[in-house]
Order: C-alpha cells, then sequence, then structure tokens
C-alpha cells in the first residue's frame, strides 16, 4: 500500500502502445497487437517534498526492493486504485533546507 506522504506536484501518464510493426521492401506496413492489454505508466513528481516524506517515499521504495513488488496505488486525481510497481529509479535532488525534488515513475502490472 502507497505511503500516506503529500500529493505530487505533476503526474504523468504514459499509455503504452501495444502494436509490434514490421516494415516489408515493398513498402508496406504489417501491424499486430503485442499485448492482450494496455499499460499506464505514470510519472510522480514532487517540487519541495519535505524531508520527513522524502525519507517515507525512500524507505517504501527500498521495501518494494526497487521494481521487484508488487503494490497498491490509488491515483489521487481519478479515484481508483492500481496494482503498480517502480519502474526505474527513485530520482531526488536536495533543493533546500529539509526540501527534495523528486521523480519515480510506477508501472501498472
Amino acid at each position: 500500500m502507497w505511503p500516506e506522504i503529500q500529493l505530487p506536484s505533476t503526474i504523468e501518464e504514459t499509455t503504452g502502445n501495444p502494436a509490434i510493426r514490421s516494415e516489408m521492401e515493398s513498402g508496406m506496413v504489417l501491424t499486430r497487437a503485442r499485448y492482450t492489454r494496455t499499460r499506464r505508466i505514470w510519472t510522480l513528481t514532487w517540487a519541495n517534498l519535505r524531508g520527513g516524506n522524502y525519507r517515507t517515499l525512500r524507505n517504501f521504495y527500498v521495501a518494494k526492493k526497487g521494481g521487484s513488488l508488487i503494490f497498491t496505488w490509488t491515483h489521487p486525481i481519478e479515484n481508483i486504485t492500481f496494482n503498480v510497481r517502480f519502474d526505474g529509479d527513485l530520482i531526488a535532488t536536495h533543493t533546500e533546507r529539509d526540501c527534495w525534488n523528486v521523480s519515480i515513475q510506477l508501472e501498472e502490472v
């Protein structure tokens, strides 16, 4: 379960394209679905995340072993719960007195 921390400043959503494209020598392009469903990826970004919230998020990331374990996350705008895992690194930059700019990606499973 996602930790209780302040809401992200921005949420960027990417909907993956499940198509495979094959270009033929004749110039034709053949396509087919690679997957049976389309996954979503969210990039969550915080501007000036307070230190306590940052440490809570970092500890959660470490406890989930990066992208190894699945957890539930409720989209703060849609209010829909998804099963997700981390996709990539937790990136944090210290900005000022106990504040961090943080970015992390979540991948629907």
